[in-house]
């Protein structure tokens, strides 16, 4: 009967070991996942002002094109877009430097025809955005007739988004 009994018990803890491997067990949670988007508006110039080869005696003829583009992350209304006056302004004038005494004057419009200038710290642009749809404007420069001295000129204008 021990023989038995041992062989039985035996038999129980093979059977007990072998259920045990056979059941699997699966335990779950959650992944959080979140973001905030931030409410701004970014501004850039992507197309510059460039008025290349000048005539030191006559007007630029070209309307030189640049562009201006406003985005914001959600809608905004009553936005205003302001053009500096430049490193080398002055009585109003925005002016290109050679990087010494030589300056040469510019203007900017917000129409091809030349017929609506920016003045300097002039507002160039107000209106409404939609969330995420960039709005891009146009903007043209001249430079009135004049004498000129032979160099390269340049000048920056700062942008200024009002939101």
């Amino acid at each position: 009967m021990k023989n038995t009994s041992r062989l039985s018990a035996a038999a129980i803890l093979l059977l007990c070991a072998s259920t045990q491997a056979a059941v699997s067990a699966t335990t779950t949670t959650n992944l959080a996942v979140t973001a905030t988007v931030v409410d701004a508006c970014i501004v850039t110039a992507p197309s510059a002002l460039v008025f290349g080869d000048l005539s030191a005696t006559a007007a630029s003829n070209e309307t030189i094109p640049g562009s201006i583009v406003i985005t914001c992350t959600a809608a905004k209304t009553g936005l205003s877009v302001v053009l500096g006056a430049g490193a080398n302004s002055a009585s109003g004038q925005r002016r290109m430097s050679d990087g010494g005494a030589n300056r040469v004057p510019y203007n900017i419009f917000t129409d091809a025809g030349r017929t609506s200038s920016v003045a300097v710290d002039g507002t160039f642009y107000t209106g409404n955005v939609a969330a995420a749809t960039p709005v891009t404007r146009s903007v043209y420069g001249q430079v009135p007739a004049g004498s000129y001295n032979v160099g390269l000129y340049t000048d920056t204008v700062l942008v200024t988004l009002n939101y």
